[in-house]
């Protein structure tokens, strides 16, 4: 199973998603966090943001573990903190590729067996989360932009994206930024991870 958190810069996700991590679930449940600026950094290659080389970049390391989790990670939950979705709704925002193509290349990922047993849950905020660190892309943040292309996607998709069929759900949450917030989110999480 795969339970990827997505939202916005600053909606608080990474705190959610630390939170779950603070949790006892065994060992069997893996998270994951992709670092595509530390490797950009470490390779010396940020000259290839914003271009087509770079979205690639970016996605190939979840259809690595849309394809591992199908066979040896098949008995695990592997839980994203930004995954798929991300990378696509930044490669618009930064046009990185035609926008027409992006769509129908991420309909046909969504619309193939590998994205199946797929959770999604979107973390929504009125307010943006300062954050402690910061990476190359802060200076390109537009909020309210950035949700636009959240909601133009997941509503795009919502056939994949909730299909009873194949095991995959879409769940959207409000983070408050308080205890209850982090109740539900504990509870969305344990909803799906246990199926109850």
């Amino acid at each position: 199973m795969i339970v990827i958190i997505e939202g916005s810069q600053g909606s608080g996700k990474t705190h959610m998603v630390n939170y779950l991590k603070s949790m006892e679930w065994g060992n069997n449940v893996l998270f994951y966090k992709y670092g595509h600026v530390s490797h950009m950094k470490t390779l010396e290659f940020e000259d290839i943001e914003p271009t087509d080389a770079f979205h690639y970049f970016t996605i190939s390391n979840t259809l690595t573990i849309l394809e591992l989790h199908k066979t040896v990670l098949k008995d695990k939950i592997i839980v994203f903190d930004r995954g798929l979705f991300s990378a696509y709704v930044w490669s618009i925002l930064r046009n990185r590729l035609d926008k027409s193509k992006l769509n129908l290349e991420l309909h046909k990922l969504l619309d193939s067996s590998l994205y199946e047993n797929c959770h999604v849950i979107r973390i929504i905020s009125e307010s943006k989360e300062i954050r402690a660190h910061s990476d190359i892309f802060d200076t390109f943040t537009n909020s309210v932009k950035e949700n636009f292309l959240f909601d133009k996607i997941f509503e795009d998709n919502i056939e994949n994206l909730e299909c009873d069929k194949r095991n995959n759900s879409y769940t959207e949450m409000i983070n408050y930024r308080d205890f209850l917030s982090e109740a539900v989110m504990m509870n969305l999480f344990d909803k799906i991870i246990y199926k109850k």
